[in-house]
């Protein structure tokens, strides 16, 4: 049988114990109701960068690195700060044995990775170049939910929050100028992201990649010089080669004026004055440099704003070809030698000595040869092997020049392509065995005759034996209203006789000449004697209505000459009923 004792001290423990808990609770209470009127929060536990670092199992070779260099107290520090974090695997993917760094250089390597701020992926733009802790930039590119650091390292985990900044992982390690090659420091700049593309399309990227005695000079065109150069069948590779010294110069090895030769053979002008850096190439261009000194471990890297040519311009290809002495007189008389050994690109249709055989330019003015040299220049580099069958293509001069393509290349119908695609570092010279002429200096028949959509005219004019009488001087001049090629389409003149030919034609024309300002609505009388109705409605436009009640718009006004002006027109007009 068991006995149960009793203990008055059990009591006592247990009375206590209760009050104890009861007292408990009303200040748990209190202090709940406390905390409702004047909440507080609980205290910040996410430790400093250089503490979430070293708690990220990724991190463990960085973390190392830091301690190494004696950078752990930076990253303590108040900041705030932006580090972009190498993982474990991106030291593993890094050439360079860090063992062997110095404490300084391994101090500048991790530096490199970190910037003063706090910048969040949010808070990123497309492109951003940002200075970084150790000195020098990172370039720092964001597009479709991606980081990329210097065009090598992409961000795998970003934002990685601490009190004193934040973190992004990156898979791979960052590494300033000094420990690339002047590949790497081009490549790492996304300003120089077309030069770094042309390097590797053209197979350079090896060779300027080696390690050799004397080093490398770079001239590095930035992404908008390369928009402004027109490279389009030239060679590349040697171009690419001619922006390279086989030597490394920095800026402060210049004097006031080199000349300096290229990997590629060619020279170039280098000057320094004023603190400015400027290079002339062999086309006459002058460009400068706008960033210095980039310098890496096989060379130097200078930033500039120009594509630099080895190949001579227009005006040096024409003045040594032989066959254009009377074009480069004409030019250097005309005050166009600067234009043509300017950036261009330009396409030139140059006439031979043999096509200005006949041509006085004596008797023009320095204005109207400029006016007639300016015609033979399109504002674009266009190759025999860029034409079309048919194109109208506007002149520097204003105005069109209109060519033709089969098999010959023939331009207004008057001049001939005897030799093609002659190349220069701005352009491209077609050699023409005829002199072109702007509408002002041809009379009616000339202005139609250049047109190949008024070859149907042309040919009218021609079978009618009325192109004396079209090119003749008179006092007041022609207007001739021409029929457009479409204009033509389905209509047999072969049927009539000259007399009945010279008739419709002639009604085609006013025997004086009125400009599109000068038309008016009325009724006027033409060089056949029948008379047309002139409407013009309130946009301007004209309309001419024939003895048969047809209609026609004029489509092009003003194409004015030596003896008239002439209007295209949609339809052909019938000057009986």
């Amino acid at each position: 049988m068991n006995t149960i004792s009793y203990n008055p001290l059990n009591k006592l423990k247990f009375l206590l114990l209760n009050g104890f808990i009861f007292l408990l609770s009303v200040v748990m209470i209190q202090a709940c109701n406390d905390n409702d009127d004047n909440p507080t929060s609980p205290p910040d536990e996410t430790g400093n960068i250089a503490e979430v670092a070293s708690n990220n199992d990724n991190f463990s070779d960085l973390v190392s690195a830091l301690s190494d260099a004696g950078l752990v107290s930076t990253l303590e520090g108040d900041g705030p700060f932006t580090v972009f974090a190498p993982t474990n695997d991106a030291f593993s993917n890094l050439d360079v044995d860090l063992s062997t760094l110095s404490n300084e250089q391994l101090v500048e390597i991790l530096s490199y990775h970190v910037l003063n701020g706090e910048i969040a992926s949010g808070d990123l733009q497309a492109e951003q170049s940002v200075e970084a802790l150790a000195g020098g930039n990172l370039f720092v590119t964001a597009a479709n939910g991606d980081v990329s650091v210097n065009d090598n390292a992409t961000v795998v985990d970003a934002d990685i929050e601490a009190s004193n900044g934040v973190i992004h992982g990156i898979d791979q390690v960052l590494l300033p100028d000094t420990y690339l090659d002047v590949i790497g420091i081009v490549a790492k700049r996304y300003g120089l992201q077309s030069l770094e593309d042309a390097v590797v399309s053209e197979g350079l990227a090896s060779t300027l990649q080696e390690d050799t005695d004397d080093g490398y000079t770079v001239f590095a065109p930035s992404n908008a010089a390369f928009q402004d150069a027109d490279l389009s069948g030239q060679d590349v590779a040697s171009i690419l080669q001619y922006h390279v010294l086989p030597t490394e110069v920095l800026s402060s090895d210049l004097t006031a004026t080199q000349t300096v030769t290229t990997l590629q053979g060619e020279d170039l002008l280098v000057e320094a004055a004023d603190g400015t850096v400027t290079i002339t190439d062999n086309s006459g261009q002058m460009y400068e440099v706008t960033e210095a000194d980039l310098q890496g471990k096989n060379g130097v890297v200078h930033i500039t704003n120009g594509v630099l040519n080895p190949n001579p311009n227009i005006l040096d290809v024409a003045a040594d070809a032989g066959n254009f002495t009377t074009l480069v007189s004409a030019l250097e008389d005309a005050g166009l030698v600067s234009t043509l050994e300017g950036a261009g690109p330009f396409t030139v249709f140059a006439p031979t000595d043999d096509a200005f055989q006949g041509v006085d330019l004596s008797g023009f003015t320095t204005e109207q040869l400029q006016e007639i040299l300016s015609y033979h220049v399109i504002p674009a580099n266009i190759a025999s092997g860029d034409l079309e069958a048919e194109q109208a293509v506007d002149a520097v001069a204003g105005g069109q020049l209109f060519v033709e393509a089969d098999g010959n290349v023939v331009v207004n119908d008057a001049a001939t392509v005897v030799t093609a695609d002659i190349g220069a570092s701005n352009g491209t010279i077609h050699a023409v065995d005829g002199v072109l002429l702007p509408d002002a200096y041809q009379d009616v028949v000339g202005i139609v005759s250049k047109r190949y959509t008024l070859q149907s005219l042309e040919n009218a004019v021609v079978q009618a034996n009325l192109v004396n009488t079209l090119q003749q001087n008179t006092q007041d001049g022609y207007t001739v209203f021409a029929p457009a090629n479409s204009a033509f389409e389905g209509v047999d003149l072969s049927g009539l006789s000259e007399q009945e030919l010279q008739d419709i034609l002639t009604y085609h024309v006013l025997p004086t000449e009125v400009l599109s300002g000068d038309i008016t609505a009325s009724t006027v009388e033409t060089v056949n004697g029948a008379t047309l109705d002139i409407a013009v409605d309130g946009d301007g436009n004209v309309t001419l209505t024939d003895q048969a009640g047809n209609t026609s718009t004029v489509t092009t006004v003003d194409l004015q000459g030596t003896n008239g002006v002439v209007h295209i027109i949609d339809g052909i007009l019938s000057p009986t009923q």
